[in-house]
């Protein structure tokens, strides 16, 4: 196993370079099919299920669309390759240090323990979808004073439509665990996962993945320019055919848009949404798989490798949020209450309990929390 490099104490941390990773990428697995490129000749080893090849020498991409029916993809692009190693930490350690449920202190306990880049392949589903939805909204209105006070609640009918445009990102792989994070990218997924630890009162920090532009910055996929950035070796092949992708992505987008119009009333009795396909290409994403490990727990993270972004990751919560979150929603209505109590004309005991139960909040506050221990 490489050894550990521990980031040196400072606000923002210098990148450290991590040990190359011992175990080989699922890519590098013995190949058992072989075939030859349509377009310089070369031998291209691929294992079984792989339907999309690309063509190492000259990049040339082939798909198996069925029992000898080998079909060149012309539409074949690429995202810019413009964050190397040291950037990729740099990343994932800025975004660490500040943040909702983030802090400074984390940081300095950080230990990456390894780094992968991968050229990942993904069908990008260029789409519209329009949605349509009927519903009920609770309705109440209160009238009269006194005895005579009466509310009353019935149920009004509504409805509307929404448009959204997507480039929807379809992983071409079959297996979404065998990189981190690699499904995560979908619009409306959950891709921030903090780490409460067993802090029981646990508040935001989460994250859904947003509907950004998987196209922006889209060059035609160079071979020449993925071995310069030193990246050949881990260009994966695809699994995925574009039929299935594009089947896949009007499936996910009208299940995006059904969770999208549920939140628009307090009960949705009908939602119908049509996608619209302009175009489906295969685009190689860079990524940096990074791995580290912070106060004894190991974290996954995943950035991008054309802009400095966190695209998905896991995150220790820190003990100062943890402090805060408590003494808002416990402490300070536990100090209002003992106050009140010490004022008021009610028997000790209660003063005295209230002061206990306060007393004995703030120092659970103090200990759990400063403690960093989860």
């Amino acid at each position: 196993m490489p050894e550990e490099n521990t980031i040196p104490e400072s606000p923002v941390p210098v990148s450290p370079q991590a040990e190359p990773a011992q175990e080989e990428a699922s890519q590098h697995h013995t190949h058992d099919r072989e075939m030859s490129c349509q377009n310089c000749g070369a031998p291209l080893d691929y294992m079984e299920g792989e339907s999309v090849i690309t063509c190492p020498y000259c990049g040339t991409t082939t798909m198996l669309a069925g029992y000898d029916n080998i079909v060149k993809i012309d539409s074949h692009s690429m995202l810019p390759m413009e964050v190397n190693e040291n950037d990729a930490i740099s990343t994932l350690l800025t975004w660490l240090s500040k943040g909702f449920h983030r802090s400074k202190k984390n940081v300095r306990n950080v230990k990456v323990q390894k780094v992968r880049g991968l050229m990942l392949p993904y069908w990008i589903v260029k789409s519209s979808a329009s949605t349509s939805w009927s519903g009920k909204k609770k309705r109440t209105k209160t009238t009269g004073n006194g005895d005579n006070k009466k509310t009353k609640t019935w149920w009004e009918p509504v409805s509307g439509t929404f448009s959204d445009d997507f480039t929807w990102p379809e992983y071409a792989r079959e297996n979404t665990d065998e990189f981190w994070g690699v499904d995560n990218i979908k619009p409306g997924r959950k891709a921030i996962f903090p780490d409460w630890g067993k802090f029981w009162l646990r508040f935001g920090g989460g994250k859904n993945a947003p509907n950004r532009n998987m196209l922006e910055g889209q060059l035609p996929f160079d071979i020449e320019q993925v071995k310069k950035c030193g990246m050949a070796e881990n260009l994966v092949n695809g699994q995925v055919t574009q039929e299935r992708a594009e089947a896949n992505a009007r499936n996910n987008i009208k299940q995006h848009q059904d969770k999208k119009a549920r939140k628009k009333a307090d009960v949705i009795s009908d939602v119908d949404t049509t996608v619209n396909v302009t175009k489906v290409d295969l685009v190689y994403v860079p990524l940096w798989e990074i791995q580290y490990s912070a106060g004894g727990k190991t974290y996954n993270a995943l950035v991008n490798g054309t802009r400095k972004e966190v695209l998905s990751a896991e995150y220790p919560v820190s003990a100062r949020s943890k402090i805060t979150i408590f003494d808002i929603f416990l402490g300070i209505p536990a100090a209002v209450l003992g106050i009140v109590g010490f004022a008021g004309n009610g028997p000790g005991l209660i003063k005295a309990a209230f002061f206990v139960l306060l007393a004995a909040i703030l120092a659970y506050s103090i200990l759990k929390g400063l403690s960093g221990k989860n």
